[in-house]
């Protein structure tokens, strides 16, 4: 017998024991980590850990090891580290038509505010400047390029920073 063939109430029972919350809230979350490992986001804007209050520690975020997100700060755009993106945007140039063709910088900005699952734009758009291999940083930046920007990741500062929460 598996795990989705019992009753409700004694999937309840087994998620408030192992997570402190209903299974109604775990499967919801569960789904939305499915949606994610299916949007591919590059490992450069997703955290690796996240502070989580009640272990009162740093753990790996719910795609790696599954947790519901009322473990962490309750808000699934804190799962991307806001401070990768950024640098990203700071070290591109946007007075290059190439780079500008697709938003400014404010208009990234926007994007993220209004909705931040436009990290999947965003990454998108890295991944495309990754691969052409055409001039688009700052020329202070030129010969840093995309380099480190993995090693800026933060797991104890909020995303809320970023997005005017």
């Amino acid at each position: 017998m598996g795990f989705d063939k019992l009753p409700k109430d004694l999937k309840n029972i087994i998620c408030g024991f192992a997570y402190n919350c209903k299974w109604f809230v775990v499967e919801k979350d569960l789904e939305m980590c499915e949606v994610l490992k299916n949007m591919d986001i590059s490992s450069v804007f997703v955290r690796r850990e996240m502070w989580s209050k009640p272990y009162r520690c740093y753990i790996l975020n719910p795609l790696l090891v599954f947790h519901p997100i009322t473990m962490f700060d309750g808000f699934w755009g804190d799962l991307i580290d806001w401070h990768a993106v950024e640098e990203l945007l700071f070290r591109l140039d946007f007075r290059r038509k190439f780079v500008r063709g697709f938003a400014t910088r404010d208009e990234w900005r926007v994007k993220f505010i209004d909705n931040w699952e436009s990290i999947r734009q965003f990454d998108g758009f890295y991944r495309f400047l990754l691969c052409t291999r055409v001039p688009c940083f700052k020329p202070i930046w030129k010969d840093v390029g995309f380099n480190m920007l993995s090693t800026h990741h933060s797991p104890h500062m909020s995303a809320r920073w970023f997005l005017g929460l």
